[in-house]
């Protein structure tokens, strides 16, 4: 049976299910974490198979953790990973939980911050199906000797391959402490393999079989190109044993499902849809006929209140109220701010008020695209510093004219309003590029579409394996 798992690493991306983004309306007295809803609460279908949880993210009880405040800390070695993370229903009974180092967030030390026991009671008490062994993450990676050869003209190539092989040394030796110690506790131990290049690399994953690992992870390669990745692991093909199983840790490039399954990876974590969406801007879609999602740039209307836009107005204000003046000279807003008594902040703040209300019309009725396609433009004309005539360049105008003509695309298609996740019926505003809340609820949104797509590559997949 073709098998592959997503994995969605755990950073706290968890949102008010109260919250209205029509009038940012949220749960009163909001109590982050006890208030919130994770991605699985408030979508209607599953967006991960697994949730992978890092010990450098929760940290120990006596070192402080990355993303988990004190309290949180202790309630997770308290309760366990899958109660505190609210997977304990019977509905979630096959969602795997995977534990980690978590590596990348301590990549600029010298060793490791935690000692093997540590990560090992990290997983027992927050009771995990996997655990990861202790490693110390090695980014260099070169595809063939001419890739050296071009960095050997940057950097000093024999000091970054000593300290890559000063990692890999450290990583495997923790590996086989690690298996030793595993085998007493109930969670299943995974072998981090990391290496500079294909060579280093299939050494590694030897070493891990000869110790006995049949479960290994790829570690390291977040930071290469697709062609790179799928070139390594069909150069490890040939070295891997017929059940050891592979996790890509840290990449998931969904379209290259198919290759991954070939090589005998069975499962892989990122946080890639959730950041597309929360800081790219970026909106899933996956038609019934298309067999990819596709990505829409979504529709940005920055908060007039927020420090960065106040900011942008008190820099610019003398060219701000003549810019505005030109735009209005030039029919680009249906609203009369003719009054010269108006400030620029109330000006700006009138031009983001016209925005919504007709963003919210739109929503609701599909009626005006013109008009409100031209109070979103205008607003962002005054909210963008690269609309400023003085930071107008002509490199700009291109990719502003295509970003304006991607926001028309996207309103012209109202694909939020097919789309039944859970998240998107709240309405445009919900997941509108603006506020952490509907910026986080799109990343949300990208993870079931990315699950979706997933199990309908595994299921075509299937298919032609009978």
């Amino acid at each position: 049976m073709t098998k592959f798992r997503f994995y969605f690493p755990d950073n706290k991306d968890f949102v008010d299910p109260n919250f209205d983004g029509r009038d940012n309306s949220r749960t009163k007295y909001h109590r982050a974490y006890d208030d919130d809803s994770y991605p699985h609460e408030i979508l209607h279908e599953m967006p991960y198979d697994g949730m992978l949880v890092s010990l450098a993210g929760v940290g120990t009880m006596q070192k402080r953790g990355k993303y988990y405040e004190q309290e949180l800390t202790e309630d997770f070695y308290f309760l366990g990973a899958r109660e505190f993370l609210r997977l304990n229903k019977p509905k979630y009974a096959n969602v795997k939980l995977m534990g980690d180092c978590g590596a990348f967030d301590y990549h600029n030390e010298d060793e490791p911050p935690f000692t093997v026991d540590e990560l090992i009671e990290f997983y027992d008490r927050g009771r995990f199906d996997y655990g990861i062994s202790l490693d110390h993450i090695v980014f260099p990676y070169f595809k063939n000797e001419e890739a050296k050869d071009a960095a050997a003209s940057k950097c000093d190539l024999h000091e970054l391959i000593a300290e890559s092989e000063r990692r890999i040394d450290i990583t495997l030796k923790n590996a086989k402490e690690f298996y030793e110690k595993a085998k007493n506790y109930r969670f299943e131990a995974y072998g981090v393999a990391h290496g500079y290049d294909k060579a280093s690399f299939i050494r590694s994953v030897k070493e891990l079989q000869e110790i006995g690992y049949r479960k290994i992870t790829i570690g390291g390669m977040i930071k290469s190109k697709t062609d790179e990745l799928l070139d390594l692991l069909e150069s490890l093909k040939d070295i891997r044993e017929p059940d050891t199983e592979f996790h890509l840790l840290g990449i998931c490039r969904f379209e290259n499902i198919p290759a991954y399954v070939k090589a005998g990876v069975t499962s892989a974590d990122s946080t890639s849809p959730m950041m597309q969406g929360l800081k790219g801007g970026k909106y899933y879609t996956l038609d019934s006929e298309e067999p990819k999602y596709q990505e829409s740039l979504m529709i940005r209307a920055r908060q007039c209140d927020h420090d960065n836009v106040q900011k942008h107005i008190e820099k610019h204000r003398d060219e701000l109220r003549q810019h505005i003046s030109n735009m209005s000279e030039n029919n680009e807003f249906d609203i009369d701010l003719s009054n010269t008594a108006l400030s620029v902040n109330e000006c700006v703040k009138r031009l983001e008020k016209d925005c919504l209300k007709k963003l919210q019309r739109f929503d609701e009725t599909g009626m005006d695209l013109e008009g409100t396609f031209k109070a979103l433009i205008a607003y962002e004309k005054v909210s963008n510093e690269s609309y400023l005539p003085s930071k107008l360049t002509p490199s700009k105008e291109g990719p502003l004219a295509r970003n304006e003509s991607k926001y028309r695309d996207f309103l012209n298609q109202r694909a939020w309003r097919q789309c039944g996740c859970g998240i998107c019926e709240g309405g445009l505003m919900n997941i509108i590029f603006r506020a952490n809340q509907s910026n986080r609820r799109r990343g949300i949104h990208n993870l079931a579409i990315v699950t979706k797509h997933k199990d309908r590559v595994i299921s075509s997949l299937q298919s032609t394996l009978k």
